[in-house]
């Protein structure tokens, strides 16, 4: 009896884990379709997308419209989730998944807040910050800023990303800008990670660090035509 509890624990502990060890390297990023968007969980430059049953059932992501708060529907479906209601189309529309989880390191127990946010628009205007790390357009084309917790966020490293699976580091400067122009026309990702030791409590649960990874994505409907789309790939978990 107490030999199965022990391998029922170590085998959930080694999930989690597994969880842990792929959010670390995934993002989620929103992509528009038809009158909706959708919401996936992967590696935007390998075209690798979680499905369900597997790691995308690991996910409750919240969404809104990002300008007035307004809520919409997600459902997860066989291979991303399905972000429904009113959107117009130069609204920005903001996800987040927010979970506490444990790193286990010998007898040393850290745990972490980890927030997966997302963001999408349809044109390069200025825009506030919504997510707990955010990253939006700064009024024109390949100009954006990242912010944290309301700020902006000085130094961040920074990724963009093709649709093709080429990308570009960037950095930015003390007021948290970047100049990040897309050479394709096509759908591109910005992915941006920051990691703050300070401690704190999501609702009566403590956590000891927090995690935050974020994405904006945008297409770009002109320009010249870029490499290729890699086969979308989706793991078996």
């Amino acid at each position: 009896m107490h030999r199965r509890i022990a391998l029922r624990m170590a085998a959930a502990a080694l999930l989690s884990l597994t969880f842990i060890a792929a959010a670390a390297a995934h993002q989620i990023w929103l992509e528009r379709e038809g009158d909706g968007l959708r919401l996936y969980f992967g590696e935007f430059d390998e075209n690798l997308r979680e499905a369900s049953p597997g790691l995308l059932d690991r996910l409750s992501p919240q969404a809104k419209i990002a300008a007035g708060d307004k809520t919409l529907k997600v459902d997860r479906t066989a291979g991303f989730f399905a972000v429904a209601g009113t959107v117009a189309v130069d609204d920005s529309v903001v996800a987040e998944d927010v979970r506490i989880s444990e790193r286990r390191a010998g007898e040393k127990v850290t745990r972490v807040l980890s927030r997966l946010g997302a963001r999408y628009v349809a044109d390069f205007k200025e825009r506030p910050p919504v997510n707990t790390l955010d990253v939006v357009p700064a009024g024109k084309p390949g100009a954006f800023k990242v912010f944290y917790q309301g700020k902006p966020l000085a130094k961040a490293k920074l990724e963009l990303i093709a649709e093709s699976g080429w990308k570009r580091e960037f950095k930015t400067d003390e007021q948290g800008a970047v100049e990040a122009s897309p050479p394709w026309r096509g759908t591109y990702v910005i992915e941006v990670q920051h990691t703050d030791a300070t401690p704190g409590k999501l609702g009566e649960e403590a956590y000891d660090t927090i995690r935050c990874a974020s994405t904006l994505s945008f297409r770009l409907a002109d320009g010249l035509q870029g490499p290729p789309v890699p086969p979308m790939v989706t793991p078996k978990r």
